[in-house]
């Protein structure tokens, strides 16, 4: 029997196999309400969110995530200003460096940016934060209809929107987004993504509709958002497993829809799986909460309290998501959207218990022990609204209904009196009753809203005073030579020290200054060991290259010798000593070493960075994954006698990517280069290749022989980025060519595994 023939038998046996119609998908496009009008109910939860969020659309500093995604942003708009690929290029404002293009994800830094050729950056920054934000309840109406719920199940949901509030303050509401919130920009996008992802890949895998669409939501949900990608490929799964009796017909459908997906995201995919080795494990995550979530008995209790979806308010939303699952159960052998929308449930349930509850299960995703469990709420989120909907629109009906049967001649008089173009009237009296029973969640939100508002005002006025003054020693230190600047960290004095809210560690990064101190941003091999710097230690400044140090007027450093070179308002700049190393590239010795994986830098070379060691001009080297130590430089009598000299340095990290000097050594020693060490980093000595070992706490260096030298560092970021949109151009136009000869097909066969009634009409 021939390759062909099998394959034909084998999609034949899946289709016989659900000879009844067990899926009963009902892709009827009619409306089974005779009143229109329910669109009103998704303009109603945008203008809403139009008006509470306006302020959001303010240009200010941000105390939060959002600071540091400006800042990727402002930096792909020069980078594409100047004809250059961010995604191949070094990122150097954080943690000393890292390709924090590839290693996170940037595809919304990426867009906004080439918006902000046309525009001021940080302007174009606030209108996408404001508008995605305000107008997500169109997109949640939008994909409510492509699983086919009814126009006012699916308008109700999109008015529930703008209520999400729970008490991980994470997940799909406000609080993740707004001033006062989390600033998590990026799964703003994937915000909306995610739920075209889900309707749009169970219409092909439950009707073989969309592919095209399917495919593109996923990619770009892989594109905007590592953790919500990991929740859309998983919710492909649970459409596979709700129609057991199809899973023939349904596992060629995942699996082509998996692998057009996979394909057309192969660009961001394959850079951050080729250097996972080198992507650091935030140690000061792993076992907690963020990682690991709460476990079951904990989330089911804010979720039967209705603290999920609305924490200190009446639990409106809750109650309507109890209705639907119990409508779900009455219809679950006869609607399969049903079936979906609980499975997605369940399924992002399972994922926000977390280990404790379902370490055995969790552990079998590949990448698990990336994954921050506590964000899957939002899955838990968009499941509920969307079902919500579904439950308050169900209610209506059985109520409805249970008056007809006891008022038969009262309630046709009633719809008598609405008929024709009357019925608009009682559409809009039906908007006004959802809007009015929805009423105590939208105060609190504007409430909360009003809060962010009223401190954005305060943040306007602080920027266009302190933030002046901080701006001026900026300017002050780039006139001096310019270097790495230490403001404070989140664990000390740092956490207080501040522009209006916003901490100054964090306000220098979005002046896109090369600072060090707003840790656990970045995955780059430096981002553990820069939270042990420490501030009392000279020979951390060294190591990290820090020049000048900006803190409050009423304190004074903990090393010496420095000395205060200027003085803004309550904010002072100091700078340390010519004799003090600070530049990027020194003239060093190494001896000994250390064992390294990218799960231990931090604990591993802690004791280093605590101690004066480098003062003396040597520094141990890291085996690093189990790669051989670099070499030793200090001679064996252990006599420590200033190896060289550099005679002139350069650098530019942002544009050319590189950094020179002119080394005159008296003996073999190393040039050490205080840049996150990375694989793709390249060095040369008078042209000649030279070998880049890493030494503590993550920096780079090269062994330099004695003489005078020309040593040049360079960054190569991956190659292979034109092949891979090859791939997935080449990808995208198949997709397309597809979808294009489906539709000039007579429609016979959809493909549909079954039929069944309206969604909604229970």
């Amino acid at each position: 029997m021939n390759l062909r023939r099998r394959w034909s038998i084998f999609l034949r046996e899946g289709q016989l196999l659900d000879p009844i119609g067990t899926s009963n998908v009902a892709l009827a496009e009619r409306d089974s309400s005779p009143w229109p009008g329910a669109w009103l109910l998704v303009v109603a939860a945008g203008v809403f969110n139009l008006w509470s969020l306006r302020a959001e659309a303010r240009v200010v500093a941000y105390p939060n995530d959002s600071g540091m995604h400006l800042q990727m942003t402002e930096l792909a708009r020069h980078l594409l200003a100047g004809g250059m690929s961010p995604f191949d290029h070094w990122y150097p404002l954080l943690s000393l460096g890292s390709p924090f293009f590839v290693q996170y994800q940037s595809f919304s830094a990426l867009l906004v940016g080439a918006l902000g050729l046309l525009a001021p950056v940080a302007t174009v920054y606030a209108l996408s934060l404001y508008l995605l934000l305000a107008l997500w309840p169109v997109c949640v109406y939008w994909s409510a209809r492509l699983f086919n719920l009814e126009p006012w199940a699916a308008a109700v949901s999109a008015a529930m929107a703008p209520l999400l509030f729970s008490v991980t303050s994470r997940g799909f509401g406000h609080q993740s987004y707004v001033w006062i919130g989390s600033g998590l920009w990026s799964q703003l996008f994937a915000m909306w993504t995610l739920p075209l992802a889900w309707a749009l890949s169970w219409r092909w895998i439950a009707r073989k509709e969309h592919l095209l669409g399917a495919a593109l939501a996923l990619a770009l949900t892989v594109a905007f958002h590592f953790l919500t990608a990991y929740l859309a490929l998983l919710s492909v799964g649970v459409w596979l497993i709700i129609v057991p009796t199809a899973w023939r017909t349904r596992l060629v459908r995942t699996l082509t829809l998996v692998a057009a997906s996979m394909l057309l995201a192969l660009p961001v995919t394959v850079p951050i799986l080729l250097r996972s080795t080198w992507q650091a494990v935030n140690q000061f995550q792993v076992g907690t909460t963020i990682n690991n979530s709460y476990g079951a008995p904990r989330v089911l209790a804010w979720l039967f309290t209705g603290q999920l979806f609305d924490f200190q308010r009446w639990a409106v939303l809750s109650v309507f998501l109890a209705v639907a699952v119990v409508v779900s159960v009455l219809r679950w052998r006869v609607d399969e959207r049903v079936r979906a929308l609980v499975g997605v449930l369940a399924l992002s349930l399972v994922l926000f218990c977390g280990r404790p509850s379902f370490a055995w299960l969790i552990d079998l995703i590949p990448g698990n022990q990336n994954l921050l469990l506590q964000r899957f709420i939002m899955g838990v989120q968009l499941a509920g609204i969307l079902l919500a909907g579904l439950g308050l629109v169900s209610l209506g009906r059985f109520l409805a209904a249970t008056l007809t049967r006891w008022r038969p001649r009262y309630v046709q008089y009633v719809v008598g009196a609405f008929s024709g173009g009357w019925r608009w009237l009682a559409s809009v009296a039906m908007v006004a009753s959802v809007l009015l029973l929805l009423l105590p969640g939208l105060v609190e939100i504007n409430h909360y809203d009003g809060t962010s508002r009223a401190l954005i005002v305060t943040q306007e006025a602080a920027d266009s005073t302190q933030g002046a003054q901080v701006r001026s020693l900026v300017t002050q230190a780039e006139r001096l030579g310019g270097g790495r600047i230490y403001a404070g960290m989140p664990s000390n004095w740092g956490r207080r020290f501040s522009v209006g809210d916003v901490p100054v560690y964090l306000y220098l990064e979005q002046l896109k200054v090369d600072a060090v101190g707003f840790t656990l941003r970045t995955s780059g091999l430096m981002t553990d060991p820069e939270c042990y710097f420490d501030q009392r230690q000279l020979a951390d400044y060294e190591l990290f290259g820090v020049k000048y140090i900006i803190m409050p007027t009423w304190k004074r450093p903990a090393i010496s010798p420095v000395w205060r070179i200027d003085v803004a308002g309550h904010y002072a700049l100091w700078e340390l000593s010519n004799q003090t190393p600070t530049a990027l590239l020194q003239v060093i010795d190494t001896s000994g070493s250390v064992s390294a994986t990218n799960a231990t830098l931090g604990p591993v070379t802690r004791n280093f960075l605590a101690s004066s060691e480098a003062l003396h001009g040597v520094v141990p080297t890291v085996a690093f994954a189990g790669a051989a130590p670099g070499p030793s430089t200090l001679p064996s009598s252990g006599r420590i006698s200033p190896p060289g000299r550099i005679e002139r340095q350069v650098a530019d990290l942002v544009n050319s990517q590189s950094a020179e000097a002119v080394v005159a050594t008296t003996r073999r020693s190393a040039l050490l280069f205080k840049v996150a060490f990375d694989p793709h980093w390249v060095a040369t000595i008078d042209g000649q290749p030279a070998k880049i070992f890493m030494v503590e706490p993550a920096l780079m260096a090269v062994a330099v022989p004695a003489g005078t030298h020309d040593v040049v560092f360079t960054y190569r970021g991956f190659a292979y980025y034109p092949e891979l949109l090859v791939v997935s151009g080449l990808t995208l136009a198949g997709l397309v060519i597809f979808t294009l000869r489906r539709r000039r097909r007579p429609v016979l066969d959809q493909g549909t595994d079954g039929v069944g009634g309206q969604l909604g009409d229970a």
